[in-house]
């Protein structure tokens, strides 16, 4: 990528890299924006020199450029204070090759950059477990159920809700990252060919320790919805409490997929966390999907229940 990288005609210095994945790089970079731009989670307008990550998404072929560009316009189109916001973006031609005969199709994108980092780089560095008592969790989590709410409301399922996927920042203010995972809020499973592709896709856009039962099984007929998200939440909701691991992984045996698909669950004992907090937990960790309750009731139990935010 060089020291520097253009982004709608201006120059952002590469400082570091934040992340890869697939056919991706996140670099930390200092910059300044090219355009003013509102953010919705606050009152301050983004117009100077800053830090910034960009995402560079390489393209080979349409159907990824597809995908990277419907990224693009789903962060347009999501102004959500729990939603990491959209800065800039460009979808431009690169050159490859020794002889530069060659071309591919790149897109960037601008995001803020969080101080506080990941709930799973959060988790990761703590010292101790729990990290949050039951209000704080439920205040993060309340902050990331609403971004995902606001995903489905759009048509859209996220399919790849974790700790690495919430940013934090110094209010503990949640926003949920990388929509290039998304796929269509409802999708119907009807054939052994439709529940093979189901599969497929699930491995290769959703993390497995974090991944529905219903994900993994191509015996699955019905139709997919939002309640793949729900499942989800509730391990990440689990990593959150009793971390820095969701329910269905750890660091000797990894991911436990026959526990994923039995939904066998361990709380671990004496954690100080309420009867009410546990059973929201297993109430979205249930295998079958229609027996998990929707994003909308969930968000009401939690509204329920006094939540504070970390320090209050």
């Amino acid at each position: 990528m060089g020291n520097a990288i253009q982004v709608n005609g201006q120059t952002y210095q590469v400082r570091g890299k934040l992340g890869s994945g697939g056919f991706s790089e996140v670099y930390f970079v200092h910059g300044k924006l090219s355009r003013h731009v509102h953010l919705p989670s606050e009152k301050t307008v983004l117009d100077r020199s800053a830090a910034y990550a960009v995402k560079v998404i390489e393209c080979h072929d349409d159907e990824q450029l597809q995908r990277a560009w419907m990224e693009v316009q789903l962060h347009r189109r999501l102004q959500h204070a729990n939603i990491v916001p959209l800065l800039e973006s460009e979808i431009r031609v690169k050159s490859i090759g020794q002889d530069h005969a060659k071309t591919t199709k790149e897109v960037l994108l601008v995001f803020p950059v969080y101080p506080s980092g990941s709930l799973q780089q959060i988790l990761n560095s703590a010292k101790q477990m729990p990290v949050f008592e039951e209000s704080a969790c439920l205040h993060i989590f309340l902050g990331i159920a609403r971004g995902v709410q606001e995903i489905h409301r759009l048509g859209f399922v996220h399919r790849d809700i974790k700790p690495a996927n919430i940013l934090l920042n110094d209010g503990f203010i949640p926003a949920v990252m990388d929509l290039g995972s998304t796929s269509p809020l409802y999708i119907p499973i009807d054939t052994a060919r439709e529940a093979s592709v189901m599969v497929e896709d699930a491995a290769r856009y959703s993390s497995a320790a974090y991944r529905a039962p219903e994900l993994w099984d191509e015996s699955f007929r019905g139709i997919l919805s939002g309640k793949t998200d729900v499942w989800s939440l509730g391990c990440t909701l689990y990593a959150l409490a009793y971390g820095p691991f969701g329910p269905f992984e750890s660091s000797k045996e990894g991911v436990k997929k026959l526990a994923i698909l039995n939904g066998n669950v361990t709380f671990p004992a004496n954690a100080g966390f309420s009867v009410a907090f546990v059973a929201l937990i297993q109430s979205m960790l249930q295998v079958n999907l229609d027996d998990r309750p929707s994003l909308d009731d969930i968000i009401k139990s939690v509204q329920q229940v006094s939540v504070t935010r970390p320090g209050d």
